[in-house]
């Protein structure tokens, strides 16, 4: 089922009765990484239900006499329908170095690429260096220290790689527009004098996107825009498949749509992360 791994090893879908042999074999793989804490932590994110319902998605590694190897949960987003998630994966340490993992790895973006999804990602803990450095090996691209990621104190450092249907689809394109922006809010709904990019009205007031004066204390944004806005205001999916990868990075956006693309603003400051984030997720950057 998988290519690459050691002649001695195969694979398979697992079954709800791996779900025990699993679970028995976190601590000794983890070298009891976190102490009690990182113990259930471990248990708590393999529940009985991956074993059911998501096995099409996952694969188990076991040698000659049975004995598991490796084992990786993973499945097809639901929410985002371009986008497939790894959610566990554990190899023997005494098959590390193996190709083991990598090729586990493979296989789900195989899995990914044939289901149609563009993008992979996955999380792992700030101290898990080791799995840090497998994924960037492996091609992923790594956010910041995303803390409280899967609430209070557990923070995360969340990876992405594009996949062959990426490459295949090609990439969306977004442009950077020069210079930076400011936001304002007039209650009386009048259109500003001077310059500006874009005007909102809404029943409080009107919103204003404008070019950032040279000096001053207002928060500066950075705009990308569809650089090739050549969809139909019927294709479905385009402003989240922007959005989510920097929700991910903990970037604040501001949004305003036109007839033809949207328009995303992120804060000057973190605008190296966005820009990370979003290639990660399959976009093309232009200037």
């Amino acid at each position: 089922m998988i290519a690459g791994l050691p002649p001695d090893l195969t694979a398979r879908h697992p079954v709800p009765e791996d779900h025990p042999r699993v679970l028995a074999v976190l601590d000794k793989w983890w070298a009891n990484l976190k102490g009690d804490d990182g113990a259930r932590e471990r248990a708590l994110l393999l529940p009985r239900l991956y074993f059911q319902h998501f096995t099409t998605t996952s694969f188990v590694v076991e040698d000659g006499k049975g004995e598991l190897a490796a084992f990786l949960v993973g499945f097809l987003s639901q929410t985002d329908p371009h986008a497939a998630y790894i959610h566990f994966v554990g190899v023997d340490p005494v098959r590390q170095g193996q190709g083991v993992g990598r090729a586990l790895y493979r296989a789900f973006l195989d899995v990914a690429t044939a289901n149609g999804r563009h993008v992979v990602r996955s999380v792992t803990s700030p101290e898990n260096t080791g799995s840090q450095a497998f994924h960037q090996r492996l091609g992923f691209s790594a956010s910041e220290v995303i803390h409280d990621y899967d609430g209070p104190g557990l923070a995360r450092v969340a990876f992405s790689a594009t996949t062959t249907a990426a490459r295949v689809r090609g990439a969306r394109q977004l442009r950077v527009l020069d210079g930076a922006l400011v936001l304002e809010q007039h209650a009386d709904a009048d259109v500003p004098g001077g310059d500006w990019v874009a005007l909102v009205r809404a029943p409080d007031g009107l919103t204003a996107i404008l070019p950032a004066p040279d000096s001053g204390s207002k928060e500066r944004w950075i705009a990308l825009y569809d650089a090739d806005p050549d969809h139909g205001l019927d294709e479905p999916g385009l402003l989240v498949a922007a959005l989510a990868p920097l929700a991910r990075a903990g970037v604040p956006v501001f949004v305003a749509s036109t007839y033809l693309a949207d328009l995303v603003l992120v804060p000057e400051e973190r605008v190296q992360t966005a820009l990370a984030a979003l290639q990660s997720s399959g976009f093309g950057i232009s200037p």
